[in-house]
């Protein structure tokens, strides 16, 4: 399966997060071919160096988790090639433009983009779905 991630289902995954990990676990099985904006990065960077100033997790932990995210495969698409087009999306749905290029790369790649962001899935219900939606329309497909 081949997939736009928004940053918050990597960092949910990595951090176990409740209720969704049992949903993560099964989504990261299936997905082989992961895709997301380069700015993932420095979310999921500044999501960690958060949980470990909140004491959720040592700062040996992590940078344990920032390699493991490293492993997961995905695919860094570069943001200028994304821009312009999340510029003129952010403009008109009231987005940032770091959320709009997750949705741009999605509808430029014709890809589901899965989210926990309550905003996106209802701002974007023809792209953007939670693992556990994704997967059962993958079940029932």
């Amino acid at each position: 399966m081949r997939a736009v991630v928004d940053t918050g289902v990597v960092a949910y995954y990595l951090l176990g997060s409740e209720p969704y990990l049992d949903d993560l676990v099964r989504f990261w099985r299936l997905l082989d071919d992961p895709v997301a904006p380069a700015i993932w990065e420095a979310e999921l960077a500044n999501a960690m160096a958060m949980a470990v100033g909140a004491g959720v997790l040592s700062a040996d932990e992590g940078q344990r988790r920032l390699s493991l995210a490293a492993r997961l495969g995905v695919q860094s698409i570069p943001t200028r090639r994304l821009w312009r087009g999340a510029v003129v999306r952010g403009f008109k749905s009231g987005f940032a433009v770091y959320d709009a290029l997750f949705v741009e790369l999605a509808l430029r790649e014709r890809l589901p983009l899965v989210t926990y962001d309550a905003r996106l899935l209802t701002a974007f219900p023809d792209v953007a779905r939670t693992p556990d939606r994704l997967l059962a329309g993958t079940a029932a497909g």
